[in-house]
Protein backbone atom coordinates (compact mmCIF):
# COMPACT_ATOMS: atom_id res chain seq x y z
CA UNK A 1 0.00 0.00 0.00
CA UNK A 2 1.44 3.06 -0.87
CA UNK A 3 2.21 6.16 1.66
CA UNK A 4 -0.33 8.67 0.17
CA UNK A 5 -3.27 5.32 0.25
CA UNK A 6 -2.58 4.42 4.14
CA UNK A 7 -2.64 8.04 5.01
CA UNK A 8 -5.96 8.38 3.15
CA UNK A 9 -7.33 5.08 4.83
CA UNK A 10 -6.03 6.41 8.29
CA UNK A 11 -8.02 9.61 8.09
CA UNK A 12 -11.22 8.36 7.25
CA UNK A 13 -10.94 6.06 10.28
CA UNK A 14 -10.11 8.81 12.04
CA UNK A 15 -12.94 10.85 10.88
CA UNK A 16 -15.29 7.81 11.84
CA UNK A 17 -13.71 7.69 15.34
CA UNK A 18 -14.93 11.56 15.58
CA UNK A 19 -18.51 11.63 16.42
CA UNK A 20 -19.55 12.07 19.88
CA UNK A 21 -23.27 12.05 21.14
CA UNK A 22 -24.77 15.46 22.29
CA UNK A 23 -23.30 16.07 26.09
CA UNK A 24 -21.21 12.96 26.02
CA UNK A 25 -18.93 13.13 28.95
CA UNK A 26 -14.96 13.42 27.61
CA UNK A 27 -13.03 10.37 28.60
CA UNK A 28 -10.78 12.49 31.08
CA UNK A 29 -8.94 9.62 32.67
CA UNK A 30 -9.47 6.31 30.66
CA UNK A 31 -8.46 3.43 32.28
CA UNK A 32 -7.74 5.46 35.76
CA UNK A 33 -5.03 6.76 33.60
CA UNK A 34 -3.64 10.30 33.26
CA UNK A 35 -6.15 13.40 31.66
CA UNK A 36 -5.24 13.73 27.85
CA UNK A 37 -4.35 16.75 26.55
CA UNK A 38 -3.75 17.99 23.09
CA UNK A 39 -1.64 21.23 22.38
CA UNK A 40 -0.71 23.22 19.03
CA UNK A 41 3.09 23.36 19.39
CA UNK A 42 5.58 22.20 21.62
CA UNK A 43 6.15 24.09 24.40
CA UNK A 44 2.64 23.94 24.76
CA UNK A 45 3.52 20.51 26.24
CA UNK A 46 5.72 21.97 28.04
CA UNK A 47 4.05 24.51 30.13
CA UNK A 48 1.25 21.62 30.58
CA UNK A 49 3.46 18.99 31.80
CA UNK A 50 5.41 21.43 34.30
CA UNK A 51 1.86 22.24 35.82
CA UNK A 52 -0.06 18.73 35.54
CA UNK A 53 2.96 16.69 36.12
CA UNK A 54 2.30 12.94 36.44
CA UNK A 55 -1.30 13.64 36.31
CA UNK A 56 -1.56 14.63 32.73
CA UNK A 57 -0.09 12.62 28.79
CA UNK A 58 0.07 15.63 26.12
CA UNK A 59 0.09 15.05 22.58
CA UNK A 60 1.47 17.98 19.94
CA UNK A 61 0.06 18.60 16.69
CA UNK A 62 2.77 20.60 14.80
CA UNK A 63 6.10 18.91 15.41
CA UNK A 64 9.09 21.32 15.98
CA UNK A 65 10.25 22.52 12.62
CA UNK A 66 7.11 23.17 10.79
CA UNK A 67 4.82 25.70 10.12
CA UNK A 68 1.81 26.41 11.74
CA UNK A 69 0.99 27.89 8.67
CA UNK A 70 0.98 24.99 6.56
CA UNK A 71 0.96 21.82 8.54
CA UNK A 72 -1.74 19.55 7.95
CA UNK A 73 -3.75 17.79 10.52
CA UNK A 74 -2.09 14.41 9.71
CA UNK A 75 -4.03 11.42 10.24
CA UNK A 76 -1.97 10.24 12.84
CA UNK A 77 -2.72 13.49 14.79
CA UNK A 78 -6.64 12.85 14.12
CA UNK A 79 -6.29 9.14 15.97
CA UNK A 80 -4.35 11.47 18.70
CA UNK A 81 -7.36 13.73 19.29
CA UNK A 82 -9.91 11.02 19.52
CA UNK A 83 -8.00 11.00 23.38
CA UNK A 84 -8.43 14.23 23.90
CA UNK A 85 -10.14 15.91 27.27
CA UNK A 86 -9.02 19.32 26.59
CA UNK A 87 -7.24 20.95 24.03
CA UNK A 88 -5.00 24.31 24.94
CA UNK A 89 -4.94 26.38 22.02
CA UNK A 90 -2.18 29.13 21.29
CA UNK A 91 -5.75 31.18 21.14
CA UNK A 92 -3.90 33.80 19.04
CA UNK A 93 -6.34 34.86 15.52
CA UNK A 94 -3.02 34.42 13.30
CA UNK A 95 -1.57 31.10 14.16
CA UNK A 96 -4.04 29.65 10.95
CA UNK A 97 -3.26 25.57 11.68
CA UNK A 98 -5.80 26.15 15.03
CA UNK A 99 -8.62 28.43 12.49
CA UNK A 100 -7.94 26.14 9.79
CA UNK A 101 -7.90 22.86 11.63
CA UNK A 102 -8.59 21.99 14.94
CA UNK A 103 -11.28 24.19 15.44
CA UNK A 104 -13.62 23.02 12.61
CA UNK A 105 -12.89 19.63 13.96
CA UNK A 106 -13.43 20.43 17.48
CA UNK A 107 -17.03 21.95 16.49
CA UNK A 108 -17.78 18.64 16.29
CA UNK A 109 -16.46 17.49 19.57
CA UNK A 110 -18.93 19.33 22.10
CA UNK A 111 -16.84 16.24 24.71
CA UNK A 112 -13.29 18.15 24.88
CA UNK A 113 -13.16 21.45 26.42
CA UNK A 114 -11.21 23.74 24.37
CA UNK A 115 -9.06 26.40 26.67
CA UNK A 116 -7.02 29.87 24.74
CA UNK A 117 -4.15 29.90 26.61
CA UNK A 118 -3.11 33.74 25.11
CA UNK A 119 -6.05 34.69 26.91
CA UNK A 120 -5.51 37.83 28.92
CA UNK A 121 -2.44 38.65 27.18
CA UNK A 122 -1.15 41.80 25.67
CA UNK A 123 -0.92 40.15 22.22
CA UNK A 124 0.67 41.75 18.96
CA UNK A 125 -2.33 42.13 16.66
CA UNK A 126 -3.57 43.64 13.24
CA UNK A 127 -0.84 46.40 12.61
CA UNK A 128 1.89 45.77 14.41
CA UNK A 129 2.53 42.61 14.00
CA UNK A 130 4.27 39.65 11.01
CA UNK A 131 1.95 41.79 8.48
CA UNK A 132 2.62 45.59 9.41
CA UNK A 133 4.80 46.73 6.68
CA UNK A 134 5.24 46.46 3.52
CA UNK A 135 7.86 44.80 1.05
CA UNK A 136 9.72 47.82 0.89
CA UNK A 137 10.39 48.34 5.06
CA UNK A 138 10.38 44.89 6.86
CA UNK A 139 7.65 43.07 4.73
CA UNK A 140 6.31 39.94 7.04
CA UNK A 141 3.79 37.58 6.56
CA UNK A 142 1.13 37.24 9.05
CA UNK A 143 -1.74 39.96 8.13
CA UNK A 144 -3.35 39.39 11.52
CA UNK A 145 -0.29 40.18 13.81
CA UNK A 146 2.26 37.81 15.62
CA UNK A 147 0.79 34.31 17.03
CA UNK A 148 4.40 33.52 18.76
CA UNK A 149 3.04 34.50 21.72
CA UNK A 150 5.29 31.68 23.80
CA UNK A 151 8.78 33.44 23.46
CA UNK A 152 8.59 35.77 26.21
CA UNK A 153 8.61 35.17 29.87
CA UNK A 154 5.39 37.74 30.34
CA UNK A 155 3.17 35.91 27.94
CA UNK A 156 3.88 32.72 29.38
CA UNK A 157 2.70 33.76 32.89
CA UNK A 158 -0.71 34.63 31.61
CA UNK A 159 -0.73 30.76 29.76
CA UNK A 160 0.43 29.29 32.46
CA UNK A 161 -2.53 30.34 34.82
CA UNK A 162 -5.09 29.99 31.95
CA UNK A 163 -3.03 26.47 31.82
CA UNK A 164 -3.21 25.11 35.52
CA UNK A 165 -7.77 26.99 35.53
CA UNK A 166 -8.04 24.91 33.11
CA UNK A 167 -6.67 21.29 34.49
CA UNK A 168 -8.33 21.97 38.16
CA UNK A 169 -11.59 22.57 36.05
CA UNK A 170 -11.55 19.13 34.94
CA UNK A 171 -9.14 17.33 37.51
CA UNK A 172 -10.78 18.71 40.50
CA UNK A 173 -9.25 15.78 42.86
CA UNK A 174 -5.89 16.71 41.74
CA UNK A 175 -6.05 20.76 42.19
CA UNK A 176 -3.20 20.82 45.28
CA UNK A 177 -0.85 19.13 43.09
CA UNK A 178 -1.71 21.55 39.73
CA UNK A 179 -1.50 24.58 42.39
CA UNK A 180 1.76 23.66 43.83
CA UNK A 181 3.36 22.68 40.50
CA UNK A 182 2.16 26.14 39.03
CA UNK A 183 4.20 28.27 42.08
CA UNK A 184 7.45 26.29 40.91
CA UNK A 185 6.91 27.28 37.38
CA UNK A 186 5.87 30.68 38.42
CA UNK A 187 9.15 30.67 40.27
CA UNK A 188 11.24 29.60 36.91
CA UNK A 189 9.44 32.10 34.79
CA UNK A 190 10.35 35.27 37.22
CA UNK A 191 14.05 33.65 37.47
CA UNK A 192 14.19 33.42 34.33
CA UNK A 193 13.45 36.90 33.59
CA UNK A 194 15.61 38.21 36.04
CA UNK A 195 18.46 36.69 33.80
CA UNK A 196 17.53 37.88 30.44
CA UNK A 197 17.02 41.48 31.90
CA UNK A 198 20.69 41.37 33.29
CA UNK A 199 21.89 39.63 30.59
CA UNK A 200 20.75 42.61 27.97
CA UNK A 201 20.85 45.38 30.57
CA UNK A 202 22.01 48.48 28.13
CA UNK A 203 21.14 46.83 25.08
CA UNK A 204 17.78 48.54 24.61
CA UNK A 205 17.21 49.48 21.00
CA UNK A 206 19.25 47.02 19.56
CA UNK A 207 18.13 44.74 16.74
CA UNK A 208 18.42 41.64 15.69
CA UNK A 209 17.87 40.00 12.82
CA UNK A 210 16.03 36.64 11.59
CA UNK A 211 14.78 34.86 8.81
CA UNK A 212 10.87 34.84 9.80
CA UNK A 213 9.49 37.09 12.65
CA UNK A 214 9.33 34.26 15.23
CA UNK A 215 10.53 36.58 18.45
CA UNK A 216 8.55 39.76 18.32
CA UNK A 217 7.32 38.88 21.85
CA UNK A 218 11.08 38.57 23.45
CA UNK A 219 11.82 41.77 21.62
CA UNK A 220 8.96 43.49 23.02
CA UNK A 221 9.43 42.20 26.64
CA UNK A 222 13.19 43.52 26.24
CA UNK A 223 13.15 46.37 24.22
CA UNK A 224 14.94 45.37 21.29
CA UNK A 225 14.08 45.39 17.30
CA UNK A 226 13.53 42.78 15.47
CA UNK A 227 13.91 42.95 11.79
CA UNK A 228 13.15 40.19 9.29
CA UNK A 229 14.30 39.08 5.99
CA UNK A 230 11.58 37.10 4.98
CA UNK A 231 8.96 39.45 3.12
CA UNK A 232 5.23 38.02 2.43
CA UNK A 233 6.17 34.44 3.35
CA UNK A 234 9.00 34.50 0.82
CA UNK A 235 12.33 34.69 0.23
CA UNK A 236 13.76 38.59 -0.43
CA UNK A 237 14.92 40.34 -3.98
CA UNK A 238 17.82 40.87 -5.05
CA UNK A 239 16.74 44.77 -4.11
CA UNK A 240 15.50 43.88 -0.67
CA UNK A 241 18.33 42.33 0.25
CA UNK A 242 20.60 44.70 -0.64
CA UNK A 243 18.46 47.39 1.61
CA UNK A 244 18.69 44.73 4.61
CA UNK A 245 22.68 44.48 4.39
CA UNK A 246 22.59 48.33 4.18
CA UNK A 247 20.27 48.59 7.75
CA UNK A 248 22.05 45.32 9.51
CA UNK A 249 25.60 47.51 8.53
CA UNK A 250 24.09 50.08 10.14
CA UNK A 251 22.21 48.87 12.87
CA UNK A 252 25.25 46.91 14.20
CA UNK A 253 23.69 43.59 13.94
CA UNK A 254 26.17 40.65 14.79
CA UNK A 255 23.54 38.08 14.68
CA UNK A 256 20.49 36.62 12.33
CA UNK A 257 18.58 33.67 13.72
CA UNK A 258 17.24 31.07 11.52
CA UNK A 259 14.38 28.71 12.44
CA UNK A 260 15.12 25.13 11.93
CA UNK A 261 13.78 24.21 8.48
CA UNK A 262 13.57 27.47 7.33
CA UNK A 263 16.34 28.60 4.32
CA UNK A 264 19.56 29.65 5.35
CA UNK A 265 21.21 30.89 1.84
CA UNK A 266 20.09 34.72 2.48
CA UNK A 267 20.58 35.46 6.03
CA UNK A 268 24.23 33.77 5.28
CA UNK A 269 24.50 36.25 2.29
CA UNK A 270 23.58 39.26 4.97
CA UNK A 271 25.70 37.53 7.61
CA UNK A 272 29.19 37.33 5.37
CA UNK A 273 28.35 41.13 4.27
CA UNK A 274 28.42 42.43 7.69
CA UNK A 275 30.42 40.29 9.74
CA UNK A 276 27.22 38.77 11.98
CA UNK A 277 26.97 34.98 12.79
CA UNK A 278 24.05 32.94 11.71
CA UNK A 279 22.12 30.69 14.93
CA UNK A 280 19.70 28.14 14.77
CA UNK A 281 17.07 29.66 17.20
CA UNK A 282 13.91 27.33 17.03
CA UNK A 283 11.10 29.07 18.49
CA UNK A 284 9.03 25.72 18.87
CA UNK A 285 11.80 23.54 21.05
CA UNK A 286 10.12 22.08 23.46
CA UNK A 287 12.77 22.46 26.10
CA UNK A 288 11.72 26.07 26.85
CA UNK A 289 13.45 27.48 29.45
CA UNK A 290 16.67 26.39 28.09
CA UNK A 291 15.65 27.59 24.77
CA UNK A 292 14.86 31.02 25.86
CA UNK A 293 18.07 31.30 28.03
CA UNK A 294 20.24 30.56 25.04
CA UNK A 295 18.46 32.62 22.84
CA UNK A 296 19.06 35.78 25.27
CA UNK A 297 23.22 34.65 25.67
CA UNK A 298 23.27 35.09 21.86
CA UNK A 299 21.84 38.34 22.11
CA UNK A 300 24.18 39.42 25.49
CA UNK A 301 27.20 38.73 23.11
CA UNK A 302 26.46 39.85 19.63
CA UNK A 303 24.36 43.22 20.82
CA UNK A 304 26.29 46.25 21.51
CA UNK A 305 25.22 48.49 24.54
CA UNK A 306 23.34 51.57 23.74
Amino acid sequence: MTTGLLLSVLLLAGCRLAPVAPGAAAPARPSGGPLQVAVSVAPQAYFVERIGGRHVRVEVMIPPGYSHVDYPLTPWKVMALQRAALYIEVGHPGFEFESRFIDPYLAGRPDVRVVDMSEGMDLIEEGHGEGSHPEDEHGHDHSSGDPHVWVSPGSVRVAAGNIAAALIELDPAHAADYRANLRRFLADIDRLDREIRARLAGREGAAFMVYHPDWGYFAREYGLRQVAIESGGKEPSARRLIRLIEEARADGVKVIFVQGGFPRKSAQVIADAVGARVVTADPQREEWLDNLREVSVALEEALPRA
